[in-house]
């Protein structure tokens, strides 16, 4: 088998057979028929020299082969797009879709501003956020189905590449009226407060850092909700007795959301920064490019 027998069309249907392990699936992922893709899988088998996918039982399994060149094969697709890619992005003329994955708290503080930037310097490029767990966003980068995330994580993949949008660090939040704002809070009195916590669903993210805090206290906080997003949280808090632990930023904007106001938590508590994470594949790209500077200029617009 030589380079000169595939093309980029081949190779992005070997890519999607074997991520489906299914001729139907591999084609909608491609948008494109049955038929053209069992040509795309019998043109492969023949340059190949192999099966490349055989039946097992009702599904597809891989060959050895495929299994061993795969990795190669998602490496020369991306190679090639980089060649093909234009040299330059004209914002005003794109109709690229950007896939991102941005968690609410983020969502909540930079979004806004990222759209009236987008509408107003691309119209044409639209930005789908997916809902997935932020653990696996590094292999969907690697898979080339995601293309930035902006999030807190503490344990990014050292591989990817990264930028600091903003710091922050946590404080306490409460009813306006709340018993917390007259009071001197020690660690043992803030574990005793009935706590609302927010976590994702398929993640530890915002309450790593309280918790550990409190590790050498050998205590932990009275937990009596816990939500997987921001919600509905300031509307939660400022009809009842419980308290929250969030970024401060985004405690100042929940303050002119609902009646609560911050308070500060009784722990040694650092500041975190809040990162946009991508692919080395996409370094070099001028779409992305301008995406993560448009990223950061809204990141600076926060108060």
């Amino acid at each position: 088998m030589k380079m000169h027998d595939l093309d980029l069309p081949l190779l992005r249907a070997f890519d999607a057979l074997l991520r489906e392990r299914h001729i139907t699936r591999a084609a909608e992922r491609l948008e494109i028929s049955q038929s053209s893709m069992s040509v795309a899988l019998a043109r492969l088998r023949d340059r190949m020299g192999d099966e490349l996918l055989m039946r097992s039982g009702t599904g597809w399994m891989p060959t050895e082969l495929a299994l061993l060149l795969w990795p190669r094969v998602q490496e020369a697709i991306a190679a090639l797009e980089r060649v093909l890619e234009p040299a330059h992005f004209e914002p005003a003329t794109a109709t690229q879709t950007f896939r991102l994955i941005v968690i609410d708290y983020i969502d909540l503080l930079m979004m806004p501003a990222v759209m009236r930037r987008v509408r107003r310097e691309a119209p044409g490029v639209r930005l789908h956020v997916l809902q997935t767990n932020p653990h696996h966003f590094a292999e969907m980068m690697a898979a080339g189905e995601l293309d930035l995330a902006l999030t807190y994580f503490p344990n990014a993949p050292e591989y990817l590449k990264g930028r600091r949008l903003f710091s922050d660090r946590f404080l306490g939040l409460a009813a306006r009226g709340h018993p917390v704002h007259r009071a001197t809070l020690d660690v043992a009195a803030f574990c005793a407060l009935p706590h609302v916590t927010i976590e994702l669903v398929s993640a530890q993210i915002y309450n790593v850092q309280i918790d550990a805090a409190l590790e050498p206290h050998g205590l932990r906080r009275q937990v009596r909700m816990t939500k997987p997003n921001f919600l509905a949280l300031p509307f939660v808090l400022e009809t009842s007795d419980m308290v929250a632990s969030i970024p401060a930023r985004l405690a100042r904007r929940m303050m002119r959301m609902a009646e609560v106001e911050p308070f500060d938590i009784p722990l040694d508590l650092p500041t975190f920064d809040v990162k946009m994470l991508w692919h080395p594949r996409t370094d070099h790209s001028p779409a992305h490019a301008w995406l993560r500077e448009v990223m950061a200029d809204c990141a600076r617009e926060i108060e």
